[in-house]
C-alpha cells in the first residue's frame, strides 16, 4: 500500500448540511449565522514527505501552523514507504493530537506520473470523502478536475507559461492544460505575491477577485546565529580567508547566476582583499538551456580562485552560510515569491536583489533593489562591501522586514479564505 496526506479539522457538527454547487459558485460574504470554524477542511499533504521541495516546505509549514492554531485535532494522511519529516502526533489545538487517514493507491498504478495523476483526480477525493470534508485545499498547482467540493488551490507561480523551457514535453503540456482547467473552476486561488496574482490573471484568465495573496514565511530555524566554530569550519572547508558574498536559491536560467559571476568579476578590483563569491546548489538536469553551466563563465573571466561552487548543501550549512556571509546577492529575473532573500534577511544578512517580479514585494525596504545587469550589480556590491555603516543599516532593515512575515499569519489568512468559501457555498460530498 502507498499512502499520501490530508489535513482536516475533526468536528463538523455545526457545519450546515451539504448541497450541490452551481457553476461558478464559490466566493462571497461570510454569513454571521454560519459556524464555519467547525467545518472540516481537507488539505492535500502529498508533499509533506518531500520537505526539501518548495511545495514540501509550504505544505509542511502551513500544516504545522494550521495545526498549532486549530481548535480541533487535525487529520493527516501519510505514505508508509516514506518518512515523515515531523512526528505525525505533533500537538496542535486544544486536543493536541493529529489523526491519520490512509488512502491506498491501487496496485495497478505503478508509474510515478500515473500515481500522481491518480492521487489528484481520484485518491484525494476518496480521502476527503472518508474525512467528511466540507472543503478541499490543494497546496500546489493541481487538483481534481471534477468535484462538488468547494476547492481552494495554491498556485505559487506560472513559470512554465512565462518561460516555455520550463514547460517540458508533450505530456507536461497536456498536464498543464488539465491543471489550468482545474484552477479556473476553483472557488478560490491562493498565491504568494501580487506579482503572481497579476500573472495568474494574465495567463490563466482567472479574475483577480478570486485570487488571494498570502505571503510565505521562513522556517523558524533560519535566524541569526553567532557560532565561531561552525564559521571556522565552513571557512576551512571552502577556502574562505576573507569577506564572503553568498548566493543560493537555484542555478536554473532565470536565476541569472552567470550574470552574477560577471558582476563579481567586474567588482573584484574594488572589493576588499580576499573576497570570495560562494554559490551553493547544483544543476538538476543536463539541459544546458535550462541550467547554463557556470564553470566556462568562471574560466572565461579568470576568477577560478575567487568563485566557490559548493554543490548541494544541507539546510544547516545553508543557514550557517547565510550567517557567515557579509552580503547576499539574488539577481533572479523571475520569482513567484523569492524565499531565499527572505531567508537571508531573517539571518540579518545584507541583501541585494533584482528589482523584478515579486522581489520588491518581499525585500521591500529591507535590502537594495537594482537592475539585474552586470554593471548595476557590480556597483551595488562595491557600495555595500566597502561601507560598513551601510552594511549595518541593511542588516537592521533586513531583520525588520523579515519579521513582517510569519507562518502563523499565513495560516490565519489561509483560514480566512476557507471561511469565505465555506460561507458562500456549503459542499456536497466529493
Amino acid at each position: 500500500m502507498r499512502w499520501t496526506a490530508i489535513y482536516s479539522t475533526t468536528s463538523a457538527a455545526s457545519c450546515p448540511a451539504p448541497r450541490a454547487l452551481s457553476a461558478g459558485e464559490g466566493s462571497g460574504i461570510i454569513r454571521p449565522d454560519m459556524d464555519v470554524a467547525h467545518c472540516r477542511v481537507a488539505l492535500d499533504g502529498r508533499f509533506l514527505q518531500q520537505p526539501t521541495t518548495g511545495s514540501g516546505q509550504y505544505s509542511l509549514h502551513l500544516w504545522q501552523a494550521l495545526a498549532a492554531t486549530a481548535d480541533e485535532p487535525t487529520t493527516v494522511l501519510v505514505r508508509p514507504d516514506l518518512p515523515m519529516p515531523v512526528d505525525p502526533q505533533l500537538g496542535g489545538g486544544a486536543a493536541g493530537t493529529t489523526d491519520t487517514i490512509r488512502v491506498p493507491i491501487p496496485p495497478w498504478v505503478r508509474h510515478d506520473k500515473a500515481e500522481k495523476l491518480w492521487w489528484e483526480q481520484r485518491g484525494l477525493l476518496r480521502g476527503a470523502r472518508q474525512a467528511g470534508a466540507r472543503l478541499l485545499h490543494v497546496p500546489y498547482f493541481a487538483g481534481p478536475r471534477f468535484t462538488r467540493l468547494p476547492l481552494v488551490i495554491t498556485v505559487h507561480d506560472v513559470i512554465p507559461f512565462i518561460f516555455p523551457e520550463y514547460g517540458g514535453g508533450r505530456l507536461m503540456r497536456l498536464y498543464l492544460r488539465l491543471v489550468s482547467a482545474v484552477a479556473r473552476r476553483a472557488d478560490a486561488i491562493i498565491t504568494d505575491s501580487d506579482c503572481s496574482r497579476r500573472d495568474i490573471t494574465a495567463w490563466l484568465g482567472i479574475p483577480s477577485e478570486r485570487i488571494h495573496v498570502i505571503p510565505l514565511a521562513v522556517d523558524p530555524a533560519i535566524r541569526p546565529s553567532d557560532d565561531p566554530e561552525t564559521a571556522s569550519a565552513l571557512r576551512a572547508r571552502y577556502g574562505l580567508p576573507g569577506p564572503v558574498i553568498f548566493n543560493v536559491g537555484g542555478l536554473d536560467a532565470r536565476k541569472n547566476v552567470p550574470v552574477l559571476i560577471e558582476a563579481f568579476a567586474q567588482a573584484l578590483p574594488d572589493l576588499p582583499p580576499e573576497t570570495r563569491l560562494v554559490i551553493a546548489g547544483r544543476a538538476h538536469s543536463g539541459n544546458q538551456r535550462l541550467y547554463p553551466p557556470l564553470e566556462p563563465v568562471i574560466r572565461r573571466l579568470g576568477v577560478e580562485e575567487r568563485v566557490v561552487l559548493t554543490g548541494s548543501i544541507t539546510d544547516e550549512e545553508k543557514v550557517a552560510l547565510y550567517n557567515l556571509a557579509d552580503l547576499y546577492v539574488f539577481p533572479s529575473l523571475y520569482e513567484g515569491f523569492g524565499l531565499s532573500p527572505l531567508e537571508a534577511m531573517a539571518c540579518g544578512t545584507p541583501v541585494i536583489a533584482a528589482n523584478r517580479s515579486s522581489l520588491p514585494e518581499v525585500v521591500g525596504q529591507g535590502g537594495l533593489l537594482v537592475d539585474p545587469t552586470p554593471e548595476r550589480l557590480a556597483a551595488a556590491m562595491v557600495s555595500v562591501m566597502r561601507d560598513e555603516r551601510l552594511r549595518r543599516s541593511l542588516a537592521r532593515r533586513a531583520l525588520e522586514q523579515a519579521e513582517t512575515f510569519s507562518w502563523q499569519r499565513t495560516a490565519e489568512q489561509t483560514r480566512a479564505v476557507y471561511r469565505s468559501v465555506l460561507a458562500s457555498a456549503t459542499p456536497a460530498p466529493a
